[in-house]
Formats: C-alpha cells, sequence, structure tokens
C-alpha cells in the first residue's frame, strides 16, 4: 500500500490537533462544572430559614438584655412584663431608608401572628430617633395613617437597649447598624437575630416564629 501524500498527512495532522482542543474543552467545561457543583448544591440544601438570614444568637441559654421604655403612646414597655410570649423587637430609626421599606411588611406580620395566636405573640419596635414627634410624624404618613395597631413603638432615647442587644446577640460589641431584629422566646432567651432589613412577608419568616411559639 503506497505511502499517503504529504497534503493527506497535513490534513490528518490538522484533524488531530482540532480533536485535542475539543477534548481539552470539554474536559475543561466539566471541571468548571463538577468544581462549582458542591456550591450550588449547598445553597440548594440550605432551609428557607437559613437563606431567609436568621442567625443564632452566640449563646441562646442567656436572657434577653431588660428592657423598659417609654412607648408611643405614653404607656411604658417592659419585656419581663412579656414573658410567657415570644417577642420580636426590631431596631430601627426614621432617618433610616431600609429601616422604613421594611416597617410595613414587618407590621403585617406582627399583625398576622397577633390575631392568630392571642398572647402569645408580641411585635417591637424600638426607636433610636432623637425625637418621638419625628416617629409619630412617620406613622402618619401613608402607608399607616396612624399608629398600626399590633405594633408596640418604644424610645431608647441613648441607645443603651440597642447596645445591649447587638452585644450580646454576637459576643462582642460591633458598629451600630439599622435595621436589626431580635427574638426573644417564651422563657425570655435571647435566641436569634437578623442583621439587615428584610422582607418579612417571607414564608420562612412566618414558619420560623409560628415554630417557637408553638413549643
Amino acid at each position: 500500500m503506497a505511502d499517503p501524500s504529504p497534503a493527506s498527512r497535513r490534513a490528518k495532522v490538522a484533524g488531530a490537533a482540532v480533536a485535542a482542543v475539543l477534548v481539552a474543552l470539554f474536559a475543561w467545561q466539566t471541571f468548571e462544572t463538577v468544581s462549582s457543583r458542591p456550591k450550588i448544591v449547598r445553597e440548594l440544601e440550605r432551609s428557607p430559614i437559613e437563606r431567609f438570614g436568621i442567625d443564632r444568637a452566640a449563646d441562646p441559654r442567656l436572657p434577653a438584655p431588660a428592657i423598659d421604655l417609654a412607648a408611643l403612646d405614653g404607656s411604658r414597655f417592659s419585656l419581663a412584663a412579656a414573658r410567657g410570649q415570644v417577642v420580636f423587637v426590631n431596631f430601627w430609626a426614621t432617618w433610616c431608608p431600609p429601616c422604613r421599606d421594611e416597617m410595613p411588611s414587618m407590621v403585617a406580620l406582627g399583625q398576622g401572628l397577633a390575631a392568630r395566636y392571642p398572647g402569645q405573640f408580641k411585635m417591637v419596635a424600638v426607636t433610636v430617633d432623637e425625637k418621638l414627634a419625628e416617629v409619630r410624624e412617620y406613622f402618619a404618613a401613608p402607608p399607616f395613617a396612624g399608629p398600626p395597631a399590633g405594633l408596640t413603638v418604644a424610645h431608647d432615647a441613648d441607645s443603651s437597649v440597642t447596645r445591649a442587644y447587638y452585644a450580646q446577640a454576637r459576643g462582642f460589641v460591633p458598629d451600630i447598624k439599622f435595621p436589626e431584629t431580635y427574638i426573644v422566646d417564651k422563657t425570655g432567651r435571647l435566641v436569634a437575630y437578623v442583621v439587615g432589613p428584610r422582607d418579612w412577608s417571607d414564608p420562612a419568616a412566618r414558619a420560623f416564629l409560628e415554630a417557637l411559639i408553638r413549643s
């Protein structure tokens, strides 16, 4: 059998080179897919509560810091008096846009839980505004047209309660930023917290709180 011509040999070499490049590209794409898969799988396997962003307090066995503050309606709010209820404590200010943005969905969640579990759930919005007049103005405007039913608005004038909660949840004193939310269980322990604003209509938030209420 005669040897192939030079042109034929060149064609075979070129074909082999193209095939090698295609194999290499396929192998690289396969490696990229396989190497990224665990991260994707871990994200999918995270529970809805984890994806929502509820963090466990540094030591959930500890009692929550005391709260005894003046409220918007002229009364006082005491955490001790709420023992036996799950208490949702949100730290915020009217000058904080993310705080204002999350407030409507937060209020709706609180009203829904209070209606379904009478006497077992309490929502408190602790403001660090300098003056309560600013808070009254905020709630007088849409979408509220007045202080929301079922929401206790308390005033932490010197931010001392705010600092106590931020520090206990983490085990150290962080930079104070708003908003943040803290969950106190029925026995008065600080069990969880949420950093930053949330859409509180997310079913994961309600499921987490209902589990605490029923426990």
